[in-house]
């Protein structure tokens, strides 16, 4: 596709959002003290031994936060069939909606659950399909204490093998470059939504030392510690924006613009990498709330249903 008929399709709108609030000066939220230990922790141990304070940072960067399932969860969770299955070790928890129809994926990102993608549940039944959503390794209900995107990509391969083609796959952050290496790996399907993607995979990794403030000599040992096990070319392996390039597979990437997590033109770059993809900005959506924004989720489902963004 050429670049000036990429663009033309990544221009074709936005998604409108919920009407804004009058704006307010909000306080910034205090530093939680475990983030505040390990800022102190890495200052004072990479000083002391960057080796040592790399091989720690690596043990974290692979290590995802169980979060407890808040309330605009608690419907989604209550209304689902939960199963469990063994992929690699692991039990992983799956959930379902609906009785009948094709099946569409929902795909949690880093920290994350399988009801995080709850909202797109009960719309997605009553336009006709079954909802199948999981528990990554290591998150959620699942077992396991650390994981990787290779882990990721095998549990959706794995569910594919038990549950039969996914009709669709709706994924949020972390879970669209997993759900991309699991596409090259085999995995067969007729659309993707990818929502608040990142781009690059070692632009995660140096906002994770900026946030923990690991200093530079622990941080390129960190570094070189995920090149040994992984290789050299790990980075170009699995950020998404080299992963989609050779898909064919109808996309559409929602992104917003104020998404402090990542920024809404790494969801830009990954839509002009993809051969077929429709990009979408919304607003004052940021992270996470997007996922329980209505007309976002009315737009996915429109695009799953027909392939169309427009209307």
């Amino acid at each position: 596709m050429s670049d000036n008929l990429n663009q033309a399709v990544l221009d074709k709108g936005t998604v409108k959002s919920q009407p804004e609030k009058a704006h307010r000066t909000k306080k910034p939220h205090p530093m939680p003290v475990i983030l505040r230990l390990f800022r102190l922790g890495f200052r004072l141990g990479g000083a002391l031994s960057p080796r040592l304070a790399g091989k720690f940072g690596y043990r974290l960067w692979f290590t995802p936060t169980r979060h407890k399932t808040p309330a605009s969860e608690q419907a989604a969770l209550k209304s689902a069939t939960v199963e469990h299955h063994k992929i690699n070790q692991q039990t992983i928890a799956c959930y379902h909606w609906g009785d009948a129809g094709p099946t569409v994926l929902l795909v949690h990102g880093w920290s994350g659950r399988g009801t995080q993608l709850g909202a797109f549940a009960e719309p997605l039944v009553n336009a006709g399909y079954r909802v199948l959503s999981f528990d990554g390794p290591a998150h959620g209900q699942s077992t396991g204490k650390q994981t990787n995107l290779y882990e990721f990509a095998d549990a959706i391969l794995a569910l594919q093998k038990h549950y039969g083609e996914f009709e669709s796959v709706i994924t949020h952050s972390f879970g669209g470059p997993c759900l991309a290496v699991a596409m090259q790996r085999g995995l067969t399907t007729k659309r993707v939504v990818s929502i608040s993607p990142p781009a690059d995979a070692e632009g995660l990794v140096k906002k994770f030392t900026a946030t923990l403030t690991i200093p530079a000599k622990a941080e390129q040992d960190m570094l070189r510690r995920i090149e040994t096990d992984f290789g050299a070319d790990i980075w170009q392996k699995i950020s998404m924006k080299h992963t989609v390039r050779e898909l064919e597979i109808p996309a559409l990437v929602i992104h917003d613009a104020h998404d402090a997590d990542i920024p809404w033109q790494e969801g830009e770059l990954i839509a002009r990498a993809w051969n077929n993809a429709h990009f979408i900005k919304t607003s004052k959506l940021g992270h996470r709330r997007i996922l329980r924004d209505p007309a976002t989720i009315e737009t996915a489902v429109k695009f799953i249903k027909t392939g169309s963004v427009e209307g």
